[in-house]
């Protein structure tokens, strides 16, 4: 969200469909990811976050609040995902039922698919060299083929993951607790 947050609201509340795609955009990829969790199949997952996006679009003249239009994605996205996922496994055992309904595994999946969305948003923010590093370690590579995938040497990527690092730390110095798990991924 780029602009005034009390102009985007307004702008979402007056059904401004620019506004209504810098939400999407958003909050796309990090919902989807939250659904496919539930549901283990991305299609399916796209399928209940495009859902959710009509169901909001259906009520944007409703929300005041960003955070409570963050909220109703969520919780209409989790609620769809639980209902695909009853029809679809009558066989589900009970326990597992509840455990993937519980409000604790829900809390625990929006911040983890959060933090997620503040990572990558801030890797987008990275200078162009350090983006493609972390881009290519996340997408497993080692130094030494990401050095020869971008012509530079293994020194020199060991050098932009330290200092992708080092401002990646600083973006998300309020998701610290995840941040180690992120690099610790990255390094090895």
């Amino acid at each position: 969200m780029k602009e005034d947050p009390g102009a985007f609201l307004d702008n979402l509340q007056k059904g401004d469909e620019g506004a209504f795609r810098v939400l999407f955009d958003e909050f796309y990829t990090a919902l989807c990811l939250f659904a496919e969790r539930f549901l283990g199949e991305r299609e399916a997952a796209a399928d209940v976050v495009q859902e959710a996006f009509l169901k909001y679009w259906d009520r944007h003249m409703d929300f005041d609040n960003y955070y409570k239009i963050k909220s109703f994605l969520y919780v209409v996205v989790r609620h769809d995902c639980l209902n695909l996922l009853r029809n679809k496994r009558e066989d589900l055992p009970v326990t597992e039922d509840i455990a993937i309904d519980s409000d604790e595994f829900f809390h625990n999946q929006v911040m983890e698919e959060e933090a997620y969305r503040v990572f990558y948003r801030a890797i987008e923010h990275l200078p162009p060299q350090m983006r493609n590093v972390i881009n290519y370690a996340l997408e497993g590579l080692k130094n030494a083929d990401i050095a020869q995938k971008m012509g530079v040497s293994e020194n020199a990527v060991h050098a932009y993951k330290k200092e992708a690092y080092k401002r990646l730390k600083e973006s998300m110095k309020d998701y610290y607790y995840l941040l180690d798990i992120f690099f610790l991924y990255l390094f090895i």
